[in-house]
């Protein structure tokens, strides 16, 4: 049996596709999706602190996580290895008070999991916060695969974790990477191809 770390947004979520529309309505800018090469939001939008405040808190809406399509091919293939005996556990850095709607939206697109973690990915909690684990507490989780489209993340699951990732190619990780535990990835469909979980 493989345990198998799969990020949420981007990921299994189509999240960030949705961004440019809201700063567009927010704010009267247009933002083209594959000119976000910055996996900081507030850089990549070229929003102040004020207004950055306000985009986090409008994407992180009911309404708009319960909007969000799903990455085709990732449920069907979480499913298979599901099926196959495999651990599949969701590892977020959302918010917490984004976790029963997180829920809500995976049990109305029907796909399944072994767990949902929460983890302080972007140091973004100022104290620790209930239901929400440290990066600290992450390695104490052996993983024998990740699927992450943050490079930071993938970066350390691959050097503190010695854990292979596969990065899911976005315009925020587009930089030439030299890590053999990192491999870029453009579908799941290329991931169901090429990772043998028998």
């Amino acid at each position: 049996m493989k345990r198998i770390y799969v990020d949420l947004d981007d990921v299994i979520s189509r999240t960030t596709d949705t961004y440019s529309a809201v700063i567009e309505q927010e704010f009267g800018r247009q933002v083209r999706f594959e000119d976000l090469t910055c996996f900081d939001l507030k850089v990549s939008f070229q929003l102040t602190e004020k207004e950055y405040r306000h985009f986090f808190d409008r994407i992180h809406q009911p309404d708009m996580l319960m909007n969000f399509d799903p990455v085709p091919g990732a449920g069907e293939t979480m499913a298979r290895w599901i099926d196959a005996g495999h651990r599949v556990d969701i590892v977020t850095g959302r918010p917490p008070l984004a976790r029963e709607t997180s829920l809500a939206w995976l049990d109305r697109q029907k796909i399944p999991f072994s767990e949902f973690i929460m983890v302080d990915k972007y140091n973004r909690c100022e104290e620790h916060h209930p239901g929400v684990i440290s990066k600290t507490q992450l390695m104490a989780r052996p993983y024998d695969l990740a699927v992450e489209d943050s490079l930071d993340t993938a970066l350390f699951l691959a050097k503190h974790m010695a854990v292979p990732v596969l990065l899911y190619d976005r315009p925020w990780n587009s930089v030439t990477l030299y890590h053999e535990k990192i491999r870029r990835v453009f579908s799941w469909k290329e991931i169901d191809d090429t990772v043998f979980l028998g």
